[in-house]
């Protein structure tokens, strides 16, 4: 087993000789400090905050850790230094690459000569996200490389030749990772015997390099085509694809699905099976697949969390002239929804080799955080009890529309609140309740924001609602903080992401600016306050927003406020 003899996550040195593990998030950081990341941004959201909290303790001061105040302000700060040579790593969550995509979809076909890495980390089952998005689609449909780390252990040197192609090929590339993997503990490898040197700043112009316009779009996508056809040339021959075990049946499992896929063959005393370990998704290895497929009678594909695996392969399997059986999510060999567990692997494996002893194993729930409590002490509780208090006085429920986003506050769906009628995406709430306003119905509209969701969109959409001179009533419920991620700090923290003093946005000051009349900003805590602030918007009868403000008691700083 390889062996490390420097820091330790979390900066504790290694006793000679001893292997040292990390959790994958650990890994991935370790991977990124490795390849000389010079920049690390992004916007907090599991899974991948877990890296950019990783890198905040291992990373020394010269490497720029920020959050932004959005996923497509990030990515352009990102591939803004990658143009000038340095290499730098977005990190975001599966919806955030929706928000970052239309930079993506530009720096594809324009990149710096720095190598620029997009870290995404996906939420199959929707655990702590509104959707159980699959990023592997919307990468390809960018045309950019796509590596999946199979385990915690490869996970450090998959990020570091995420950087190496980046640069090399010159095309961003994404690295797709699972909540499953960055929680996982396993052995960290060595890093590199030599240190990577980063360039020297610079831009080297050259006419029309980075100003991509309708005259060069073509020519630009074929180049991109052409560095698509090398790297799939690549990833043929490419170590993170592996082959192991004898049978005339197959298991082919991509990205951390073989971990999971794995532990079940181990103690099932290595089932006579043929596995292929997937860790390049996109381009994929067709010679090196196809060369699996020949000889097998059936193929079980396991991935999360769309069938695009599977779908490829069966392209696959046609264009050799093959005609087996690929079984996956799409053919329901493998619930077609949900993370995959043991629990949904161990069938599948069954239903494949049929006969073998396969071990029982158990059903693990975990909670989502649409049932988690409130924290106690937090002021949105007090915030709601003012909200349903005045609705009361005003018709009651029925009487109201609320609107609401991600955030603690979907919280108050649970009792005894119930509060939110409509909640879908970041940000999106005040832009929702626009809408429904300009629908005419005799309900007044209330939209509840969190402040960093009101930096991160909600803005813009208050700009409209007070363009269109809209009577919502908008709630700001501001802690200070991006709670429910972890405490990361916003625009309008007092501190940067290592903690440094700075001076905060001014919330209520962006909202005067942006068109609202009627300001109040009032402490929850002080409910005759609250009250009367939320009965002064709902009476005045146009745009009117209220700033609930008090820190979350759990990441309090004395200097937030």
């Amino acid at each position: 087993m390889s062996q490390e003899t420097a820091q330790e996550p979390g900066g504790q040195v290694a006793a000679p000789g001893r292997t040292l593990t990390a959790t994958g998030s650990e890994a991935l950081a370790w991977g990124a400090l490795d390849a000389g990341v010079q920049f690390v941004t992004g916007y907090p959201g599991s899974p991948s905050t877990a890296v950019v909290e990783a890198l905040l303790k291992l990373a020394g001061p010269e490497v720029q850790i920020e959050w932004a105040i959005n996923e497509k302000s990030a990515a352009d700060a990102a591939l803004g230094l990658s143009l000038a040579g340095g290499r730098s790593l977005l990190c975001l969550k599966n919806v955030g690459l929706n928000v970052a995509l239309d930079a993506l979809m530009v720096a594809n076909l324009a990149p710096g000569d720095g190598g620029f890495v997009i870290l995404v980390g996906d939420d199959p089952g929707g655990w702590g996200s509104q959707n159980e998005e699959d990023s592997r689609p919307v990468a390809a449909a960018a045309e950019v490389p796509v590596i999946e780390p199979t385990s915690v252990t490869e996970a450090r040197p998959a990020m570091a030749y995420a950087f190496e192609l980046a640069e090399r090929a010159r095309v961003p590339v994404v690295v797709r990772v699972v909540r499953a993997l960055t929680v996982d503990r396993g052995p960290l490898p060595p890093g590199p015997d030599t240190a990577h040197r980063p360039r020297s700043a610079r831009l080297e112009r050259r006419p029309g390099r980075w100003t991509v316009l309708p005259i060069q779009v073509v020519d630009l996508h074929r180049e991109l085509q052409a560095k698509g056809a090398a790297v799939r040339r690549e990833f043929e021959d490419s170590l993170l694809n592996q082959e192991s075990g004898r049978g005339s049946l197959g298991v082919l499992a991509c990205g951390y699905a073989y971990e999971k896929c794995a532990s079940i063959l181990r103690d099932s005393g290595r089932p006579p099976l043929r596995l292929f370990r997937l860790g390049t998704v996109h381009p994929l290895p067709e010679q090196r697949l196809a060369a699996f497929l020949h000889g097998l009678q059936a193929v079980l594909v396991l991935e999360e969390t769309a069938p695009y695996v599977e779908t490829h392969l069966q392209a696959i399997a046609q264009r050799a002239g093959l005609t087996l059986p690929i079984l996956g999510r799409a053919s329901r060999h493998v619930p077609g929804v949900g993370e995959l567990s043991a629990a949904d692997i161990a069938p599948a494996l069954a239903g494949l080799l049929p006969g073998y002893h396969w071990p029982s194993v158990d059903v693990v729930e975990r909670d989502r955080i649409s049932r988690q409590a409130l924290c106690t002490g937090c002021p949105y509780i007090l915030a709601f009890d003012a909200l349903l208090a005045v609705m009361a006085r005003h018709g009651g429920r029925d009487a109201f529309v609320v609107t609401g986003e991600t955030g603690c506050l979907v919280r108050g769906q649970l009792p005894p609140w119930e509060l939110l009628d409509v909640k879908y995406a970041m940000g999106s709430s005040i832009g929702l309740a626009a809408g429904i306003a300009r629908s005419g119905i005799p309900q007044h509209v209330v939209a509840v924001s969190g402040d960093s969701a009101f930096l991160h969109n909600g803005l813009g959409e208050l700009i409209d609602a007070a363009q269109a001179g809209l009577a919502v009533l908008v709630v700001i419920l501001d802690n200070g903080t991006t709670a429910l991620s972890g405490g990361q700090p916003h625009p309008a923290t007092a501190h940067d992401a290592r903690g440094r003093p700075r001076r905060p946005v001014d919330l209520a000051a962006l909202v005067h600016a942006a068109g609202a009349e009627q300001v109040r900003v009032v402490d929850p805590a002080d409910s005759a306050a609250m009250e009367a602030a939320l009965e002064m918007g709902l009476a005045s009868g146009r745009l009117a927003v209220v700033i609930a403000r008090r820190e979350c008691p759990v990441w309090a700083r004395a200097e937030s406020f």
